[in-house]
């Protein structure tokens, strides 16, 4: 379930970078917090809420 979710991401970025006006380094800064992020004691708990979205999110579909 993690790759999807990464896929999808990553287009979003990828299409704000081309798109939307967001610079690379701009990308890169929250792609380093996003890994920053992971290693803190808050990480479990986005886990869990990301899961839950997504859980919902499948049911819909």
């Amino acid at each position: 379930m993690h790759f999807p979710l990464m896929l999808a991401l990553a287009a979003g970025a990828f299409f704000l970078w081309r798109k939307g006006g967001t610079k690379l380094s701009h990308a890169l800064i929250c792609a380093g917090f996003g890994f920053y992020f992971a290693d803190t004691a808050a990480a479990p708990s986005l886990h869990s809420a990301v899961n839950s979205v997504v859980g919902m999110l499948s049911q819909l579909g």
